[in-house]
């Protein structure tokens, strides 16, 4: 799945109005302190909650036109305030956008009726989306599967320390993925880090060996790397319980489990993984200023990662770092500006021209434009 472009009004307690973003295959948002930045990455995920899950809905309107499976879709969301208070969907619409820009209606729906592919449907649940309630619909199922590839990476709250944890790695997915060899199996398993990168070992030898590969450049001091069982380190659990663990150069002798790995380590680790297994049709990378609490050396890695990229994946990140600002091409940067309630857009292929073609200058022209440096108003 790709964004094409984007547009959002924000929930009820901020109302933020996000105005139409286009979006390419490598995406910087930059902007000054509270301008939206997290709050964007923030809406474009609840809305692909939304689409997938049962569980929440949010208040506020989306509009997502994207493109999966060779198709291109706009789909339009509209929640509010239901009898008991709750979000509840008010008005939503899916077309397929043909290649001379006609629309074809999928789903029509709003309070009175909801209609799909032309024919009306008894009233189904107000509070989920007609992808989730009709993901089972040869029409429809090609979105639940694009909107189901979105992955956010936040890094609070415990995020690191979960994904890191040990997990007994469940057997239906051993075999569903040793039957179908599918990356797409692993992506939609929800599994935390040690097993995932078990399977890979098992049965996706070459990504492994690539993770491996860029998280040894990353920290050169690692002189072995292993998938270990858990019983090795101390651990006693039913079933197969794996670790990932290292050797340091300069103590040879010690396995050191993942868990016990400096929270740099195991976040680069975290996101290479994340980046090599993504789905196959592309996945959606979402990625909220992961340089915090990095060293330079942990960086680095990121933008190369990116940039050399040849799926077809889509990253949509945010920084404040001026060697990851600088490293990405200006015209991958999407600079946001506050006015109250409006965010405003200024994409990088409207600086190309303006700003330098050095790295650094670039920089200090985006730190000293007036859009950056006025960023709320």
């Amino acid at each position: 799945m790709k964004i094409i472009s984007y547009e959002a009004y924000g929930g009820a307690k901020t109302n933020l109005h996000f105005s139409k973003i286009n979006f390419g295959k490598l995406n910087l948002i930059v902007g000054a302190s509270a301008t939206g930045k997290t709050r964007l990455l923030n809406t474009i995920f609840n809305g692909a909650f939304m689409a997938v899950q049962a569980q929440q809905m949010f208040f506020g309107s989306w509009d997502y036109t994207f493109e999966h499976q060779g198709r291109v879709y706009q789909w339009k969301l509209k929640t509010d305030k239901g009898k008991d208070d709750e979000p509840r969907v008010f008005e939503e619409s899916i077309v397929i956008i043909d290649e001379n820009g006609n629309d074809t209606i999928l789903v029509e729906r709003d309070l009175e009726s909801f209609v799909y592919n032309g024919k009306e449907l008894p009233k189904l649940a107000a509070d989920k989306s007609s992808i989730y309630l009709l993901k089972d619909e040869e029409s429809i199922n090609p979105l639940y599967l694009g909107f189901s590839s979105i992955m956010m990476r936040r890094f609070h709250a415990g995020e690191l320390e979960n994904a890191a944890s040990l997990q007994v790695v469940p057997q239906q997915a051993i075999v569903k993925i040793k039957k179908t060899k599918k990356l797409d199996d692993l992506f939609s398993s929800g599994l935390q880090l040690n097993p995932r990168l078990y399977i890979l070992s098992q049965y996706f030898k070459d990504i492994y060996e690539r993770i491996c590969h860029e998280f040894k450049n990353v920290f050169p001091f690692v002189s072995e790397i292993d998938v270990r069982m858990a019983e090795e380190f101390g651990f006693q659990f039913p079933g197969l319980v794996p670790v990932f663990a290292m050797k340091e150069k300069f103590v040879k002798d010690t396995w050191i489990p993942l868990n016990e790995f400096s929270s740099g380590m195991q976040k680069v680790l975290l996101i290479i993984t994340d980046v090599f297994t993504l789905p196959q049709n592309g996945g959606i990378y979402l990625i909220d200023e992961y340089e915090n609490s990095l060293g330079l050396n942990a960086i680095n890695f990121f933008p190369s990662v990116l940039l050399e990229d040849n799926n077809v994946n889509q990253f949509i990140i945010t920084s404040h770092h001026p060697y990851i600002i600088g490293n990405v091409p200006v015209k991958n940067w999407i600079i946001l500006h506050r006015k109250g309630k409006e965010i405003i857009v200024k994409e990088g292929s409207e600086l190309e021209k303006k700003f330098s073609k050095s790295k650094q200058q670039a920089f200090i022209q985006l730190i000293n434009d007036s859009f950056y440096t006025e960023g709320i108003e």
